[in-house]
């Protein structure tokens, strides 16, 4: 493990190379070897990779493609003949600095890195020793332009995965959710656009057929409309009180949780299954029956209850979750 974190945060800061498929073309395809010496530590195996750099050109700073990781920049590049020297400095992921120097001679080249910092709080130093030499031609890719590319990409796919998040309601992946990383809320720049989908569904919530429709379909609702700055009380209140009133018991057993519960601890405790199932309050009564203390419910055997539902808490994370995991598969991070 240290070995290839030292190996990794090195090439980080020194070129940086990339190994893969290269286009043929008229520019010029390098094969590069590094070692790395590191006083206290095991010698390291060289490392070979191939790099397309334009023809002629020996500036050490397009060598390769950076570390997204890091924040390494490359100064004080100087080039006196077939000699090409610098600086670097780095704040993370380790903070270090180091100095490059290269020389080449035809079509091979020789040189050093030499680095230095803190690495878990230790001060340590290294030094990478360079060959290399050109074995064919490529097509040269300006890094930058294919790292906006790649960036552009991601976020297309970042935001169509957000577009999902919000036309489900899912509040975790915008405001995030205890129990879960930071990191997960990849679509907390879309607070606005979520906000105002979940004040037009709550505006549709008004009548019994609104409600039911958007209760079955966004599970979440009351937790968005919440994240968004409003009471769900507010919401659901004036439509389960207007189920209470026309005693549409089955509406408030499956759509007011507030509502329901105070029905049944105030007709279904203490009455036993026989009682309940001929009540006009069964509904709520079966909705609530382990919530009442009293309850007798457990006294007659019916058939066996569902698995119970998952929270939408649960529902939640598990969305979250599978939205994280399509993200990192498409951008591979």
């Amino acid at each position: 493990m240290m070995k290839r974190y030292l190996a990794g945060m090195l090439m980080t800061a020194s070129c940086c190379v990339a190994t893969g498929a290269f286009a043929q073309g008229t520019d010029e395809l390098w094969e590069m070897t590094t070692k790395m010496e590191m006083a206290g530590m095991p010698a390291m195996p060289a490392r070979t990779d191939k790099v397309c750099k334009l023809k002629g050109d020996r500036d050490p700073s397009k060598m390769g493609e950076k570390d997204k990781s890091s924040d390494c920049k490359m100064t004080d590049i100087k080039q006196s003949g077939n000699r090409s020297t610098w600086k670097v400095v780095c704040t993370k992921p380790e903070p270090m600095t180091g100095t490059g120097d290269i020389t080449y001679t035809g079509d091979k080249f020789d040189g050093t890195i030499k680095m230095t910092g803190k690495m878990g709080g230790d001060d340590f130093s290294m030094t990478q020793v360079l060959s290399g030499k050109k074995v064919g031609t490529c097509k040269y890719e300006d890094p930058g332009k294919k790292a906006e590319q790649m960036q552009a990409q991601s976020q297309a796919m970042i935001d169509k995965e957000c577009d999902k998040q919000i036309e489900e309601l899912q509040p975790a992946s915008v405001f995030g959710m205890e129990g879960l990383p930071e990191s997960s809320q990849y679509c907390k720049h879309r607070k606005a656009d979520f906000c105002a989908k979940a004040t037009k569904v709550s505006q549709g919530m008004k009548d019994e057929a609104g409600f039911e429709q958007a209760n079955g379909k966004y599970r979440n609702w009351r937790e968005a409309v919440k994240a968004c700055g409003t009471d769900p009380n507010t919401v659901s209140a004036p439509v389960c009180k207007a189920a209470v009133d026309k005693k549409n018991l089955k509406f408030v057993a499956d759509n007011c949780p507030v509502e329901g519960k105070a029905l049944a601890q105030k007709h279904c405790a203490g009455m036993d299954y026989t009682a309940i199932m001929e009540s006009q309050y069964r509904e709520v009564c079966q909705k609530y029956a382990s919530e009442l203390g009293k309850a007798k419910v457990g006294e007659a055997k019916a058939e066996p209850a569902p698995a119970a539902p998952k929270s939408d808490k649960d529902k939640a994370m598990d969305a979250v979750k599978e939205g994280g995991n399509k993200l990192k598969k498409l951008l591979k991070f």
